[in-house]
């Protein structure tokens, strides 16, 4: 009896996680911190936030114009927030239109994934020519700002960024011998078999988390 008595306790424990996977659901609000990710406890209630919110399910992302606390002695940058369950890191403010974006996830699990889009400055060398001899005159390095789709893991036990590439999922999935070996025989740029391999590392591994609490 004493035996039984010692044990239930651990099993009470197991049966209040459930595996992050995309049937998972995050309680709705605003995290603040990759801790209260973890706990699936959000901070900031979404009674308590200002702002106007676009939701732009076909491309996974959330946008809130004016993003705002209605206290108004706090500033925190928020950390992700969730909307009906589903999930969005944040990932820039853009101060020239004037809203916070959120990135939904692709693969979901211990190795999750997100794409959005970012600016990057781009260098490169301008040449005025002759058009009498064809020859370069005058030149210049002109730099401007250029909009670009980007991929990131996010190791969801740390909230770790990674860019997603065939070494560093490699390096993630070193556990799972056939699905490293896998990877040593594909292209750098099979984007479609790197994600695979996320997902069928997350099925073999997954990464246990409270459940949604229902009284939010």
């Amino acid at each position: 009896m004493r035996w039984i008595l010692l044990v239930f306790p651990c099993f009470l424990v197991a049966q209040s996680q459930v595996p992050l996977d995309a049937a998972y659901r995050f309680t709705d609000g605003v995290y603040l911190t990759h801790a209260a990710l973890l706990a699936n406890r959000p901070e900031v209630d979404w009674s308590d936030i200002r702002g106007e919110m676009v939701q732009l399910a076909q491309d996974n992302r959330l946008q809130i114009e004016d993003f705002g606390y209605k206290s108004g002695d706090r500033t925190d940058t928020p950390y992700a927030v969730a909307l009906d369950g589903t999930l969005y890191f944040f990932v820039q403010a853009d101060p020239r239109r004037g809203f916070h974006e959120f990135s939904g996830l692709q693969v979901v699990g211990r190795y999750s994934t997100m794409t959005y889009d970012t600016t990057v400055q781009m260098r490169r060398l301008m040449k005025a020519y002759n058009p009498a001899t064809g020859r370069a005159f005058r030149e210049a390095w002109v730099e401007r700002d250029q909009r670009k789709s980007v991929t990131r893991i996010i190791d969801m036990t740390t909230g770790e960024r990674q860019a997603l590439d065939q070494s560093t999922v490699a390096r993630l999935v070193v556990g799972e011998s056939d699905l490293a070996g896998a990877l040593d025989r594909v292209s750098p740029d099979a984007t479609a078999k790197l994600l695979r391999a996320l997902e069928i590392y997350n099925d073999r591994r997954p990464l246990l988390l409270p459940p949604r609490q229902a009284n939010r």
